[in-house]
C-alpha cells in the first residue's frame, strides 16, 4: 500500500449530536495515514469543544476554530490549511464507509491520468445501483452544462452526485495550484460552482462504482424548510455561473443556453420554499409582487430574455417562460393553480 497522505476536510458548524458518527468513521478507516482536519465554524452548541477532546486523543486530527462565515468559508479554511497528496470532503452528518480511503486511494493511483474520482453513494430514500459506473462516463461539456443548469437528477438516481463536494477523491495539488474554493457568497449552487472549477482544471475524471458515502437526508435541514433563500441566491448563482462561462467557455451557446436554463430550476426552489410553500402566510397578491421582483432582477431578466424557443421543450416550461417574461397577476394565479394541483 502507497504510504500517500489523505487530507479529509470537515466543516463543523452546530452539529455535535452527528459528530462522533462522522469523525470516527473516518478515524477507524483501515487506511491510516490521513489528516483530519475540522474547521469549527463558529459553533456554540458545543461542537468545537467536541473536536478539541478529539484532537487530544488522536495526533492525526488538527482542529481550526474561526468566526461563522458559512459552510463553504469553512470548506475553504481547511482546504487551505490541509497538507495532503489527496483530498476528501466530508459533511458532518454524513459518513465513509470505513475501508473508503483505501478504495479512494488504490482507484485514483491506478488511473494516474485522473485528477479526481467520483464514487457512487448510499441513500436512505434510493435502493443502491449495484454497479453505476457501468453505464456512465464522464463527458466534461455534458456533466458542464447539467451542472449549470441544475439538472443532474439523472445521475442521482443511479448513485451519483457530481454537483456534490463528497464523495470524491481529488489530487489536492489540483486544489493548491489551480486555487479551486468554494464561492462564499453562494448559500446554494456553491457545491455545483465548485464543481465546475474543479473539472475545469483536471485532466480526466472517472466514474468508480464503490459506494463509499453515506448520505443523510435531514428534513430540517436549510436547503429543506420553509425559506427564502432561494430567492436571494438566484441573482447571486447566475452571476457566479456568468463568471465560470466567461473566464472558460466564452461565447460557447451550449454553456450560455444551460445557464439560462437555470433559471427553471432555482425559480422552482423558489417556490417550492418560499412563494407557494403552505407554511406561506403573506397574500397572494403580496407574493405576486414580490415574485414580479425577483424576475425583474436584472441579472434573471437577462438570462430569460436570452433563452431560445428551441432551449425548451415541455408545455409547462413554455408557460413559465411566458410568465417570467410578462409577470401579470392573472398568469401568475393560473401557474401557481396549475403547479398546486400537479402536486
Amino acid at each position: 500500500m502507497t504510504d500517500k497522505l489523505i487530507s479529509v476536510v470537515f466543516p463543523v458548524y452546530n452539529d455535535i449530536s452527528h459528530l462522533d458518527r462522522s469523525v470516527g468513521a473516518i478515524l477507524n478507516q483501515t487506511y491510516r495515514n490521513i489528516e483530519v482536519i475540522l474547521t469549527d465554524d463558529g459553533s456554540t452548541d458545543g461542537s468545537g469543544e467536541l473536536c478539541d477532546k478529539y484532537a487530544a486523543n488522536d495526533s492525526r486530527i488538527r482542529v481550526f476554530h474561526k468566526p461563522n462565515g458559512g459552510h463553504s468559508s469553512a470548506v475553504n479554511y481547511g482546504l487551505e490549511r490541509m497538507s495532503g497528496d489527496y483530498v476528501l470532503i466530508c459533511d458532518t452528518d454524513d459518513w465513509y464507509e470505513p475501508d473508503a480511503c483505501e478504495i479512494a486511494l488504490q482507484t485514483i493511483e491506478s488511473h494516474p491520468e485522473a485528477d479526481a474520482v467520483i464514487f457512487a453513494i448510499n441513500r436512505p430514500d434510493k435502493a443502491a445501483v449495484d454497479d453505476p459506473a457501468s453505464g456512465v462516463s464522464f463527458e466534461k461539456k455534458k456533466i458542464d452544462c447539467m451542472l449549470l443548469s441544475g439538472t443532474t437528477t439523472d445521475f442521482c438516481h443511479i448513485g451519483f452526485h457530481v454537483e456534490s463536494t463528497w464523495a470524491k477523491i481529488i489530487r489536492a495539488d489540483v486544489i493548491r495550484y489551480y486555487n479551486v474554493r468554494m464561492p462564499e457568497q453562494l448559500f446554494l449552487a456553491e457545491d455545483a460552482v465548485f464543481c465546475l472549477n474543479l473539472f475545469e482544471h483536471c485532466r480526466t475524471v472517472i466514474f468508480d462504482s464503490h459506494h463509499i458515502y453515506h448520505y443523510e437526508i435531514r428534513f430540517d435541514s436549510f436547503c429543506r424548510k420553509y425559506s427564502n433563500i432561494a430567492v436571494k441566491m438566484l441573482p447571486e448563482i447566475l452571476k457566479e455561473q456568468d463568471l465560470y462561462i466567461r473566464q472558460y467557455h466564452e461565447n460557447d451557446r451550449e454553456y450560455e443556453s444551460a445557464n439560462n436554463c437555470s433559471v427553471f430550476a432555482w425559480i422552482n426552489e423558489a417556490e417550492d420554499h418560499y412563494f407557494f410553500n403552505e407554511q406561506q402566510d403573506k397574500t397572494e397578491r403580496v407574493i405576486f409582487q414580490e415574485y414580479k421582483a425577483l424576475l425583474n432582477e436584472p441579472v434573471v431578466k437577462y438570462h430569460m430574455e436570452d433563452i431560445r424557443p428551441e432551449d425548451i421543450s415541455s408545455v409547462m416550461q413554455k408557460l413559465r417562460l411566458y410568465l417570467y417574461r410578462n409577470p401579470s397577476y392573472p398568469v401568475f394565479k393560473l401557474y401557481k393553480k396549475m403547479k398546486t394541483r400537479k402536486k
